[in-house]
């Protein structure tokens, strides 16, 4: 710089209405004899350190010339600040530096004792780096800190943390690592490394990304498994265990860096072999880890095999198969979302398996509709929720032999067993004269009391979902049960028989007599009553003249306009939806009958949900018309009840109608009067789960037979609420009374206050440690507070914090914090802790 440019700054930071005082620093003393001959702007004078006046210097400028400006010119390089008397008059002072590392260092206010530091990454100090370290805004600079600020700037990360750069860094990849690349133009790697070693406790003669990685999975599968790890895996690990578990944790449990933790540990699975190795780890430690895929993997095969073999009640750790599936689904399992459904499909097969085989069948009719009502029916749903997830998981070789085990156990042990008992039972006169809900009866005993409750404003919408079993509706009600704005009941009636679609949707309408032929010609009170929706409100019109009856899809798929112009002045509207029917009786479809009754279900609680925005209704009821068997494997042609010799007049594969009783060992057949006197038919059905020999497809998915499957029909009444409504979310407290921390793992106990209802919702949580400055100490817990027991002792759940490394000092405060998931900075409960951990333990954290 000559000395003419030199001048010329100098005055521009002289110049001003105030006095200023420059120093310049010149560490060689390039410039002492130049100096002199600067021209300074008038009312600046020129002074010069020796190293020895600074007394004389404070004097002059402070006491004795306190008007005019200076330039305080030093020969020599700045002394520290502990050795320097000027130091006070330096930092409210400007600076000038001829040497432009020198001058930044003024600008970011970096101590002398530093230069050397600074100069060291002479390359590093381009303008687009120098702001990324600005702004790092560093409190203290010592050579640690501006090691760590310059791969901070370098990873682009925009606090002073190790750990975040280190998570910026290798998410960018072990192979062609453009981040890491800048680190090494920099020559600063060997100084990451060194922090790798200081924060995680990796060292190795020849460091690389890849193997600090599997050093920090196999270190949090040491922590997990206790030390239990293959032999072989231990001289991989780290020796700051918690600090690799929160590293390897963050990663799992972070949106960014989750997909990367997959792809690193089905890498890292494969260099240790843990295939080859996993049948030699004992299963409680393959159940406490959640490094690998294959951990459920195995798990899931040990289910499959327990299961097969029937030893239900075999455990791990403690845990039964159900408790074990729940375990794994917990979103603190970090490949819980990967296996969900695997162990949803599981968890359905050990409950179908098992509720089976603890069935037992009662004596009379009220007695089994009441215990299928309260219970028996989750074998059904069981089964079907086996087949849901088992559909879309795909069958797989060891899944054959579980899906051969449900078949065989819900169709020839439970279903063929049961429905042959109720059929004994279900007596002619039994059906007759039972007094439960029945569902010719539906419009008066269900329909018009409700219209009535509501008065003038008492429209009341009924969606009837042909084929919607007892066991939907009852998971149709537990979903609804969750949205505030709905509040409901649930009720049992049986179908007619035959319980199929055209006498169903009769039976739902106002009648006093239906009348059926043996062709299924059915008349309500004289009217024709097939499968017209016009003929359908034809008859409800008699009874309530503004109603009307409409096509489920249509209503769906309307505007909002339109809507309010099909449901204006109507006192009724029926609702018909055809999803589980239509799917079931296609040929190329029937196999897809469970997924369309979760789509069916879905699409109702959506509809009551538009209705009530749309058009103000507050007022339903769903029901179906019928119910069905479904059974994945079918019959074979020996096993089908022939009817050739019977000369029925109306076939099905469930029911045949008759002038007169039909006698067979195989069929049971039942008088139709019950729906009328004028009814002179007989409706002739399989005493078990059979169907009749007839050509055609259709034989998974049948119904208008006599089991409670096909007869048991749901009707839900539902009432909701317009505007938003008071909900709250549940409550969770530590439960742990003892908040003295002693080892660097902590298990501590959490109660959820009261169960999940219409009005108090789930709860998303993180839990987590912080110091009293409010840095984290421990790495996020996720608590999913989802339970609906009304039972406080199955509302208490454990869970498992570490915490970092660190210099824990007895009487300082330490926090337990839960925040809410998805608002961390919403703190929602806070709890005091000690922290008394042992020197022993060796914890030196750099926060």
């Amino acid at each position: 710089m000559d000395i003419q440019e030199i001048q010329d700054q100098l005055n521009r930071k002289l110049s001003g209405s105030r006095r200023k005082l420059v120093f310049w620093y010149d560490d060689d003393g390039s410039y002492e004899e130049e100096v002199d001959h600067l021209q300074l702007a008038e009312g600046n004078k020129l002074w010069k350190l020796t190293g020895r006046n600074y007394f004389a210097t404070k004097l002059l400028i402070e006491e004795q010339d306190p008007e005019s400006g200076y330039l305080i010119y030093a020969p020599f390089p700045r002394p520290a600040d502990k050795e320097n008397s000027l130091a006070d008059m330096f930092y409210y002072a400007e600076h000038f530096y001829s040497d432009k590392l020198l001058q930044l260092m003024g600008e970011l206010k970096i101590p002398g004792e530093c230069e050397e530091q600074v100069k060291k990454y002479k390359k590093f100090w381009t303008s687009g780096n120098t702001a990324r370290f600005r702004a790092l805004e560093i409190q203290e600079y010592t050579p640690e800190t501006i090691d760590l600020g310059i791969i901070c700037a370098l990873a682009g990360v925009k606090t002073l943390r190790f750990e975040e750069a280190l998570r910026r860094i290798v998410l960018a990849g072990t192979k062609d690592n453009v981040v890491f690349k800048k680190l090494v133009n920099q020559k600063i790697q060997g100084v990451f490394w060194q922090f790798c070693r200081k924060n995680y406790g990796y060292e190795d003669e020849n460091p690389t990304l890849e193997k600090f990685l599997r050093s920090m999975v196999v270190t949090y599968i040491d922590a997990q498994m206790a030390g239990n790890e293959p032999e072989e895996w231990k001289k991989f690990r780290a020796s700051k265990q918690n600090d690799a578990f929160i590293f390897v944790k963050n990663l799992m449990g972070n949106e960014e860096s989750r997909a990367f933790y997959d792809s690193l540990a089905e890498n890292t699975a494969r260099e240790l072999d843990v295939k080859g190795v996993l049948l030699h780890i004992p299963l409680p430690r393959v159940l406490a880890c959640d490094a690998f895929s294959e951990f459920d993997e195995n798990l899931i095969d040990w289910m499959i095999s327990k299961i097969e073999d029937h030893m239900l009640d075999e455990r791990i750790d403690g845990l039964s198969i159900p408790e074990i599936c729940k375990l794994r689904m917990e979103t603190g399992y970090h490949f819980s979302d990967a296996y969900r459904e695997k162990y949803q499909m599981m968890y359905y097969a050990y409950e179908a398996i098992r509720q089976v085989s603890l069935h037992t069948v009662q004596t009379s009719v009220r007695e089994e509709v009441e215990a299928y009502g309260a219970k028996t029916y989750w074998i059904d749903t069981c089964y079907r929720k086996f087949y849901y997830y088992l559909d879309r998981v795909g069958m797989s070789e060891n899944v054959e032999k579980i899906r051969d085990l449900v078949e065989n156990m819900y169709t020839n042990r439970y279903l063929a067993h049961v429905t042959c008992h109720w059929n004994q039972l279900l007596s002619d006169q039994a059906y007759r004269t039972y007094a439960g809900a029945k569902e010719e009866n539906f419009f008066y005993s269900y329909v018009e009391p409700f219209m009535r409750e509501g008065g003038k404003e008492g429209r009341v919408v009924v969606i009837i979902s042909d084929g919607l079993r007892y066991e939907c509706g009852r998971e149709l009600m537990d979903n609804l049960e969750l949205d505030e704005k709905c509040d409901g009941s649930l009720d049992l009636m049986l179908s007619v028989l035959p319980s199929e679609t055209t006498l169903g949707m009769a039976a739902l309408l106002p009648h006093e007599e239906i009348r059926v032929d043996e062709n299924l010609n059915i008349y309500a009170d004289g009217l024709p009553c097939g499968n017209s929706l016009l003929e359908r409100q034809r008859i409800l019109q008699r009874t309530v003249p503004r109603s009307a009856c409409y096509d489920f899809d249509r209503v769906r798929n309307a505007k909002q306009a339109e809507v309010r112009q099909m449901f204006q002045d109507k006192d009724l509207v029926y609702i018909y939806q055809n999803q589980i029917d239509s799917r079931g009786e296609g040929q190329r479809s029937e196999n897809e009958v469970f997924h369309a009754c979760q789509e069916a279900m879905g699409e109702i609680q959506e509809m009551i949900r538009r209705l009530t925005g749309y058009i103000s209704n507050t007022r339903y009821l769903v029901t179906g018309d019928h119910g069905f068997i479904y059974k994945r494997e079918k019959l074979e042609e020996s096993d089908k009840i022939a009817v050739d010799a019977l000369h029925p007049g109306y076939k099905n594969k469930r029911f045949l109608l008759s002038k007169s009783p039909i006698q067979s060992d195989a069929l049971t057949s039942r008088s139709l009067a019950y729906l009328g006197k004028s009814n002179e038919t007989y409706v002739t059905t399989p005493l078990g789960a059979d169907i009749m020999k007839m050509p055609g497809g259709g034989q998974n998915y049948v119904h208008g037979g006599s089991s409670l499957q096909e007869m048991a029909i749901p009707v839900l009444k539902i009432t909701t609420f317009k505007g938003k409504q008071e909900t709250d979310f549940v409550n969770v407290e530590l439960s742990t009374f003892n908040h003295r921390v002693t080892d660097i793992q902590i298990k501590l106990d959490f109660m959820q206050m009261e169960p999940v209802t219409d009005t108090v919702k789930p709860r998303r949580l993180l839990a987590f440690f912080v110091d009293g400055d409010g840095h984290k100490i421990s790495f996020d817990v996720p608590i999913t507070a989802n339970r609906k027991d009304p039972d406080p002792k199955k509302r208490l759940f454990t869970e498992k914090f570490t915490l970092k490394s660190g210099r824990y000092v007895r009487g300082q405060e330490y926090f337990l914090v839960l925040a809410d998931q998805d608002q961390e900075t919403k703190e929602l409960r806070r709890y005091k802790f000690e922290i008394d951990i042992s020197e022993e333990s060796e914890l030196y954290f750099e926060s």
